[in-house]
């Protein structure tokens, strides 16, 4: 049996043990929901960073945009990611110990051998503590292994108005077959979730 894995599963798994003090049922049941594989209720966080790419695509077009409080940010990462190619998909089968897994997701931007991933922060960066902010997610270290051609990833992250970038490569990313392992361990220690994860998430054909 070949089972589907992706950044946001194992990063909603991580979240549970990261989240801030308080909000361990948030994160749980929201885990709960993406192992369920339950549509994702779209928030003003999700909104806003989906407006936020679509104006960073714009501008990396060419196209006339209007002006808004967004615009000095947004034309900082599209001076970086233009003439990339956007929504890449990715992916690559895993043997991780007996089990095989399809490994796989959509690159932002990837260009002259460089993944971008673009994030907005709807708080001004002089209020946020940034450094290493990305560094416990798996999307690099996934991403990196999906695209063999790909030499470094980056986070490009802007509130707006300033941006903030955070590069991994292959040397300073933890292997993603060990975040996937220790995802397993525990999942196998929780049969009933390992069941779900076993239906929900196992691969057609």
């Amino acid at each position: 049996m070949k089972t589907r894995i992706t950044k946001t599963l194992l990063d909603s798994w991580a979240y549970t043990f990261d989240c801030y003090e308080g909000g361990e049922e948030d994160a749980m049941n929201d885990f709960l929901k993406t192992l369920n594989r339950e549509p994702i209720e779209e928030n003003e966080a999700i909104a806003n960073g989906k407006a936020f790419e679509n104006l960073v695509w714009d501008i990396a077009q060419g196209h006339e945009v209007p002006p808004g409080k967004w615009n000095e940010g947004a034309r900082k990462v599209a001076e970086i990611v233009k003439g990339g190619q956007w929504q890449v998909h990715v992916d690559t089968d895993l043997q991780i110990g007996d089990r095989t897994f399809w490994l796989h997701g959509f690159c932002d931007v990837v260009k002259a051998g460089v993944i971008y991933d673009i994030k907005f922060k709807a708080k001004s960066f002089g209020s946020l503590d940034l450094y290493g902010s990305y560094r416990g997610h798996s999307q690099h270290s996934a991403y990196l292994r999906c695209l063999p051609e790909a030499y470094e990833f980056v986070y490009l992250v802007s509130d707006g108005e300033d941006l903030y970038t955070e590069a991994y490569n292959r040397h300073t990313c933890r292997p993603i077959e060990e975040i996937i392992s220790d995802f397993m361990n525990w999942l196998e220690s929780k049969p009933e979730l390992l069941k779900i994860y076993e239906e929900k998430w196992v691969c057609d054909g």
